[in-house]
């Protein structure tokens, strides 16, 4: 093996197996006809499997890094805000009554 020759460490799943991820230490850079091969990621060759892996890019996923990774939000329901103004009106209808009731027995005297 030479000096300076980039060196990864990859997990292969394959989703035909029942053992589990594979740990593969010794793969390089593709060779240039396979530069190409990994669409949204960088290419290594593993030279035990002869098979071209790719190390995707954030946000995808995919033999070839082919598939974008979709991030989901959730909107807010117009529900959530009428119970909330529905309860902030129930609170301020208290503090008055209990102000009124306040009011009404300090002018009896």
């Amino acid at each position: 093996m030479a000096l300076g020759v980039p060196i990864s460490v990859y997990l292969l799943f394959n989703a035909d197996s029942t053992e589990g991820p594979i740990a593969l230490k010794f793969s390089h850079p593709c060779l240039e006809d396979l530069n190409s091969y990994c669409i949204n990621g960088v290419c290594a060759f593993h030279h035990e499997l002869e098979k071209a892996l790719c190390r995707c890019f954030t946000g995808y996923t995919g033999e070839r890094c082919e598939h974008l990774t979709l991030t989901s939000y959730a909107v807010d329901s117009h529900e959530k805000y009428i119970a909330v103004g529905i309860g902030v009106g129930l609170l301020l209808s208290g503090f008055l009554a209990i102000f009124y009731c306040y009011v009404r027995k300090r002018y009896e005297k």
